[in-house]
């Protein structure tokens, strides 16, 4: 069942209206019975997958909180979670790639499995690993009941933002609360703002980004609008998806994370990423980066670790090698990011002319603005990397690559 649809809009005015009405202590059950049909309106075998992932999840947690070693159950929780995932989501690819190295070393090859992936499956499961890794730090768990909401939670479960546990525990212990017109109020507008986004200015968008799928067939000035149709395609696509599930939780009094704040008009590759999927980012950075030793370990680890973590967030995209592909591209921006930061810095203590005119007006609006296309027109070229196979990124930057030559060529031309 996708946002947007009129669907959609009439279950979710009638759980609305069943929720407020209903008995408190009714709230919880109405919102795990709306959530559960959410779910399994496309494929319903999936919602047992769901409640499966649930019932182990919280298991593990009770048990690690009775346990004199909870790391192991730390430990076997996430497991077990990711192998879910992987199952699930990346058996395909990986059968796909051994096929092909297979191929050509003249191996039997393996049948494709072709499993069919939950909706929301990464979302899923990154938010159970949230769980697993709050309880052990000493979060209070949820009861059974509470718990079986948390992964389900229909306004968030198919495309996020990730939940933060702390956030909606708290939230559910305030759910026998009255209704507060202010939040719906809210609740309303963001809705209003994401359809307009989605529907409105995403899918207008998307009428521009054909050419990226035959990008020997079109023209290279149309591959070029196509490579910006897509850069705000995507962006209006998931801001305006996540505005509508952050509305339609503030329905029911819950807050979720901000997860888009115009990434499109920051200076530099780390900002843009501190803007840009932010309930992503994060979940990557503490549970990924950090853990690899983040930025503590040198600076050659520090660039492995990033690439890492980038890759890692490229393949939770999309289960095929050009999302690995465009993570990495990330991986490779934010480490020149930081080694040029240290060489600015270096040139600031070690020249105070240049730290005179960074620091003035004129210096910092000209630093700012630069960075800014820049940073804006890496990310641009990044997303063909997301949007199509990698063969035919390749063809789609030789083909900019000659098309920018020959406007060079003109333009030198003309000067001469």
């Amino acid at each position: 069942m996708a946002f947007g649809t009129w669907v959609s809009t009439a279950y979710i005015a009638l759980t609305f209206a069943v929720f407020w009405i209903a008995p408190a202590r009714f709230r919880v059950w109405i919102l795990i019975v709306a959530s559960y049909g959410f779910y399994a309106w496309a494929f319903p075998p999936h919602a047992l997958v769901l409640l499966a992932l649930t019932v182990v999840t919280w298991w593990v947690g009770s048990r690690m909180t009775r346990s004199s070693q909870p790391h192991r159950w730390l430990t076997g929780g996430i497991v077990f979670t990711v192998f879910v995932l992987a199952a699930f989501k990346y058996a395909d690819m990986l059968v796909g790639t051994f096929d092909a190295v297979a191929k050509r070393a003249g191996w039997p090859l393996l049948p494709l499995p072709h499993i069919v992936a939950p909706l929301g499956i990464s979302f899923i499961t990154f938010g159970l690993i949230h769980y697993l890794v709050e309880i052990y730090r000493g979060t209070p768990a949820l009861s059974p009941r509470d718990f079986t909401l948390y992964p389900a939670f229909f306004p968030t479960v198919t495309a996020g933002p990730i939940k933060r546990y702390p956030q909606f525990a708290k939230d559910m212990g305030a759910m026998g609360g009255r209704i507060v017109w202010s939040d719906v109020s809210y609740g309303m507008s963001r809705i209003l703002v994401g359809l307009v986004k989605k529907l409105v200015i995403a899918d207008t968008l998307a009428n521009l980004t054909g050419p990226l799928n035959h990008p020997r067939q079109a023209a290279p000035f149309m591959l070029l609008v196509a490579v910006y149709a897509y850069t705000f395609q995507i962006y209006f696509d998931f801001a305006g998806y996540s505005d509508i599930a952050i509305g339609i939780a503030r329905l029911f009094g819950f807050s979720i994370l901000e997860n888009f704040n115009w990434p499109y008009i920051r200076r530099n590759l780390a900002e843009f990423w501190s803007n840009w999927h932010i309930s992503l980012t994060r979940f990557i950075t503490e549970y990924v980066f950090i853990p690899l030793g983040g930025s503590r370990c040198g600076r050659l680890k520090t660039a492995r670790n990033t690439l890492v973590a980038m890759a890692v967030s490229g393949l939770w995209h999309g289960a095929a090698w050009h999302f690995v592909a465009w993570g990495l591209w990330h991986g490779v921006g934010l480490v020149v990011v930081r080694w040029w930061r240290e060489l600015l810095g270096a040139m600031r203590r070690r020249a105070p002319w240049f730290n005179r005119i960074a620091r003035s007006r004129a210096g910092h609006g000209f630093g700012y603005a630069v960075g800014m296309i820049v940073t804006f027109n890496y990310v641009a070229l990044g997303w063909v990397l997301f949007a199509t196979s990698l063969r035919s990124a390749l063809v789609v930057y030789e083909r900019l690559y000659e098309y920018a030559s020959q406007a060079l060529s003109l333009f030198g031309g003309v000067l001469g």
